[in-house]
């Protein structure tokens, strides 16, 4: 299915890939820990939150909420990037 010239090029990608140490490291060591999903349960407990700030607070409340919310996600990534470089 792949043609000459494709199956080539693919060795020589393995070739490279194997012979470059800190990828090799990357791939071999797993994950030393499971993260708690974090981002999914902000996103989570923002939809559960969404009708009854609606309702209580009306238009401004819930854009504070989407706000503050959507701040809290973008410093946990960003730390998270810190940390792994």
């Amino acid at each position: 299915m792949l043609s000459d010239d494709d199956r080539r090029t693919l060795a020589e990608l393995e070739t490279e890939l194997e012979a470059d140490p800190e990828f090799a490291a990357r791939m071999a060591a797993p994950e030393s820990e499971v993260r708690f999903p974090i981002v999914f349960v902000l996103c989570v407990a923002l939809f559960v939150l969404v009708p009854p700030v609606m309702m209580l607070f009306g238009w401004p409340g819930l854009i504070i909420t989407v706000d503050v919310f959507a701040t809290v996600i973008a410093v946990i990534l960003i730390a998270r990037q810190r940390r792994e470089h």
